[in-house]
């Protein structure tokens, strides 16, 4: 997992593959955009503008993705995502190549504010519960950008 503003995403250039492609994209994202997928490089590279309402962390579980990096970019409101080491998770949904995604649950090691201005990479060893809140619910729109790997 890595945890960056925004404004230095350029930095992870020569790490994350297309990130001059995903930045560009980003540069051109506000809270207006409609819901929806956005192509950035075919099936490789692809966004999806999402909104929701926050739910307590009892009604979600910790997923995580074996083709693809996720980097979650909220536009508005905020979450609570859990993070936790993908090998200290028990699995409860079998991994779904249709979806790329896999279940879990189990105690989470890192607690995210996640606000507008943040970014986070998922990683396929990183278990994140998203759509979460501490205190009250909010009203969240975000980008997630999905970064094949191979």
């Amino acid at each position: 997992m890595i945890v960056e503003s925004i404004k230095q995403l350029k930095s992870y250039e020569g790490l994350i593959p297309g990130m001059a492609k995903i930045s560009a994209f980003l540069s051109s994202c506000t809270d207006q955009m409609e819901k929806g997928r956005y192509e950035i490089d075919g099936d490789r590279i692809y966004a999806s503008v999402i909104e929701y309402d926050t739910v307590s962390p009892q009604e979600m579980k910790f997923e995580s993705h074996r083709e693809y990096i996720d980097l979650h970019v909220p536009l508005t409101g905020e979450e609570c995502i859990f993070w936790a080491p993908v090998e200290e998770l028990a699995s409860v949904v079998d991994y779904n190549p249709d979806n790329d995604c896999e279940f879990y649950q189990g105690e989470y090691r890192q607690l995210l504010k996640a606000t507008s201005g943040l970014c986070i990479f998922f990683f396929p060893a990183d278990g994140h519960k998203v759509k979460c809140y501490v205190e009250s619910s909010s009203h969240v729109k975000k980008v997630v950008i999905k970064i094949k790997i191979a």
